[in-house]
């Protein structure tokens, strides 16, 4: 994905201590280069002034920089495979972040020309660090990630490990942990080693980034630091298939600095240290303890049971009971059977088919690309017994429409499939921890969504089957499609199983799919005292009474006012859910005469402080069972 400098030079310590020079609404409005420039074509490692900087390109020759001594940079791309670009502090492995006499604050603003053939990009912070346990190499590799090249910001393709998420310098950001083999510094050829993300939700193009509190995050979350090695601002595009073309990052500020003081003086700390919790599940049966895990955590079948035995060579479907998720069942022949619940677990059991197909997840409108209803994740643990004749394929199914194509992510099986029912191989490619061979195949006058038709397999197929884990299953359809497998408009993206004949049967436990409109519910935040919520920007909270109606200007920001008791009457209708940190959890309806804890409580089994929202209306409400 990335490859970076290598290089021996011994690059010296720049330290920058003080205050910042502007203030931030200062750079972002009036911005322009100033001092010293040199202007660098090839991959080169040098230091202007104070500032430490690098151009570095896969190929050696992708594009130019323009660095100035006051750490601004202007970085072009002609045709890169894998083009970086950044100015800061080198800092030569001699201390931790700890160690710094402050903490790491860095600058910028962006000005982007946007690029052609990007694969991936990463605009923010960038560094190494060395002697970090955990690794064969001891090195990690760490990002911070504002902005983009890209159409969208790094979604959880970029790590194996998502950690959770965390709120620093008035944004969320999601973290992530990789493993990587591929060129580091200080090394020639390949070595294996960590990188660490923090990926900010909405983009910006120009701000103050705490890089030492992301570090203070990241090791409460079990990332392990080591000596820094740099912390630079950086321009990153790049695509594991061509080059990416005519794109520009213009830094006009760009500056990394240690403020004075342990506590880094001017730079408010991050408001929140929870990973992404689990689902509080309106359904009950979940056991929550800090962010899912599909291999422990208990589920089962929960809810309404519904069986049917589906119609030979007809697909039998509709919803599973009132939640978001939809099943199917199709086969040819024999005795066959699916049983769902409303929690979406599910059972099946064939004998003597020719072919049988039961699935549960999301079910689309065949209008929307999986970019306009992604990411779509899928979280499960499954057994199963017996046999499934000559072909079988465990893990995520579906079908795209113009064009139309069948697709499969196989993470399980009875008996492995081989190339022979694959087709021909397109690559490999690693997510979710394992590496996965992709194949196309054609099929042709064969059933279909739309009857008989023509049409291309898609596989991605496990080296190594599992049973239980989550699949990212955006990532399978950006490498297909970076591979030249163009995927259409979403009919749907179900857990499946699929047997080719034999007799058994497939239980799955635990189920779980995200997608835009419907993304990881999260645990609400008890609070321990009466005190108002704090605000997670740097600004004074603001106080309303229960009479109050506050607006909200974004459903994201975590808004500080007092919880308060509805009275019985009061309040009627369909509310929005929110936690603590603006994180939307799901609708309530609360009939005239219900009290409103009551049904918060019902709906996500779990005291805490909810944010409700109706219209312009606004306030908290605390359950306290």
């Amino acid at each position: 994905m990335k490859t970076l400098f290598k290089s021996g030079v011994k690059v010296g310590l720049a330290l920058t201590l003080g205050v910042a020079g502007a203030y931030a609404q200062d750079f972002c409005s009036n911005a322009k280069h100033s001092g010293q420039s040199v202007q660098i074509s090839s991959n080169k490692v040098g230091q202007i002034g104070d500032i430490g900087y690098e151009l570095w390109d896969e190929n050696g020759h992708g594009g130019s920089a323009t660095f100035y001594s006051d750490g601004s940079m202007d970085c072009t791309i002609t045709g890169a495979k894998d083009y970086l670009c950044r100015a800061g502090l080198s800092l030569g492995s001699n201390k931790t972040y700890k160690e710094l006499g402050g903490d790491m604050i860095a600058e910028f603003k962006l000005v982007k020309t946007q690029a052609q053939n990007v694969g991936y990009s990463y605009i923010g912070v960038y560094g190494w660090m060395e002697g970090v346990p955990g690794t064969a190499s001891n090195l990690v590799e760490y990002y911070v990630i504002d902005n983009t090249l890209a159409n969208d910001m790094p979604g959880s393709w970029i790590g194996n490990e998502r950690k959770g998420t965390i709120t620093v310098d008035g944004g969320t950001y999601t973290v992530y942990r990789n493993t990587r083999t591929g060129p580091a510094i200080k090394n020639s050829g390949n070595v294996t080693f960590y990188q660490y993300f923090s990926v900010r939700t909405s983009p910006r193009d120009c701000g103050s980034i705490n890089i030492s509190e992301h570090m203070r995050q990241w090791e409460k979350m079990g990332m392990t630091m080591g000596k820094l090695y740099e912390a630079k601002v950086l321009g990153e595009a790049g695509n594991v298939n061509g080059e990416v073309r005519n794109g520009r990052m213009d830094f006009p500020h760009a500056k990394v600095y240690v403020s004075n003081g342990s506590s880094g003086g001017d730079t408010p700390k991050s408001s929140s240290s929870a990973a992404v919790a689990k689902s509080s599940s309106s359904k009950g049966g979940s056991t929550v303890s800090g962010k899912i895990d599909a291999c422990k955590d208990k589920m089962g079948h929960e809810g309404k049971e519904t069986r049917t035995q589906g119609q030979n060579n007809s697909s039998v479907t509709g919803n599973v009971g009132s939640s978001p998720y939809h099943y199917e069942i199709w086969y040819q022949g024999g005795n066959n059977s699916m049983t769902f619940y409303d929690n979406g677990t599910y059972k099946a059991s064939w004998n003597g088919t020719n072919d049988f197909l039961a699935r549960v997840g999301f079910k689309y409108d065949e209008k929307s690309t999986y970019s306009d209803v992604g990411p779509i994740d899928a979280y499960f643990n499954w057994s199963k017994q017996g046999n499934a004749g000559g072909y079988n394929y465990i893990g995520i199914y579906g079908w795209t429409v113009d064009p139309l194509v069948e697709y499969y992510i196989v993470d399980d099986w009875f008996s492995e499939p081989g190339a022979n029912l694959l087709g021909s191989k397109k690559g490999e490619f690693t997510v979710d921890g394992a590496t996965y061979e992709v194949y196309q195949n054609m099929r042709y006058n064969a059933p279909s969504i739309k009857g008989d038709q023509t049409f291309p397999q898609f596989f991605s197929k496990r080296k190594g089957a599992r049973s239980c884990g989550h699949i990212d299953i955006t990532a399978h359809f950006k490498k297909w499609e970076e591979l030249g497998m163009k995927m259409g408009k979403m009919y749907e993206a179900k857990v499946l199983v699929e047997a080719g004949g034999g007799s058994g049967s497939f239980d799955v436990s635990y189920f779980k799919m995200t997608d835009k409109k419907h993304p990881l519910e999260v645990a609400v935040e008890e609070s321990s005292s009466s005190e108002t919520p704090k605000s997670s920007s740097s600004k004074d909270e603001k106080k309303s009474s229960s009479s109050e109606k506050v607006k909200s200007s974004s459903s994201k920001g975590t808004i500080g006012i007092a919880p308060v008791e509805f009275a019985v009457h009061e309040i009627s209708g369909k509310f929005q859910v929110l936690d603590m940190q603006g994180r939307y959890l799901g609708n309530v309806e609360v009939q005239a005469g219900s009290n409103m804890k009551d049904v918060l409580f019902a709906k996500f089994h779990k005291p805490g402080v909810y944010m409700v929202k109706q219209g312009s209306f606004l306030n908290t409400v605390r359950v306290n069972r």
